[in-house]
């Protein structure tokens, strides 16, 4: 296992438990009909405290965006994506021969379940660090071409 990706997983797992996978705040309509009318109003600006509905974190969206990618590979890959929901995803998870049950492994050994933990781990590292340096490249800073992918999009759209 790596330290690192079991402490970034655990805090993906706690955010997706605490706030869903995706984020949403209130829409006029809801609040209409929440307050069968206009809503009361004060002070201006957003009383929502963060973590009340605002969704994940920054890094547990970048983590669901990794595995998700994982789990697009192939069927080794879906199994990992599985794996990470049911060890961090649970709260309490299953016990490891549960979680290999529920994977459809039918090895009852407890080294081919941490081999597994191990692979999920490789693999986020892996797609983790192609999406940090896919981020760094597309945004570099003045002077270094291309600025931004969007930018250069945008010019070539206008010209279009």
């Amino acid at each position: 296992m790596i330290g690192a990706m079991e402490a970034v997983l655990k805090h993906w797992g706690e955010q997706c438990r605490l706030n869903g996978e995706s984020g949403g705040m209130g829409s006029p309509m809801a609040t209409i009909m929440e307050w069968g009318g206009s809503a009361p109003r004060g002070t201006p600006g957003s009383r929502i405290i963060l973590g009340a509905g605002a969704g994940p974190d920054a890094v547990a969206q970048q983590v669901g965006a990794a595995l998700s990618e994982i789990g697009r590979q192939d069927e080794q890959g879906d199994r990992l994506m599985r794996l990470a929901g049911l060890r961090y995803g649970d709260d309490p998870a299953p016990t490891w021969s549960m979680q290999l049950h529920l994977l459809g492994l039918e090895s009852r050994a407890k080294q081919t379940y941490y081999d597994q933990v191990h692979r999920l781990h490789e693999q986020l590292l892996v797609v983790l660090a192609e999406r940090s340096d896919a981020r760094q490249w597309l945004t570099a800073g003045r002077g270094v071409l291309p600025q931004s992918l969007l930018k250069v999009a945008s010019k070539l759209r206008r010209a279009g």
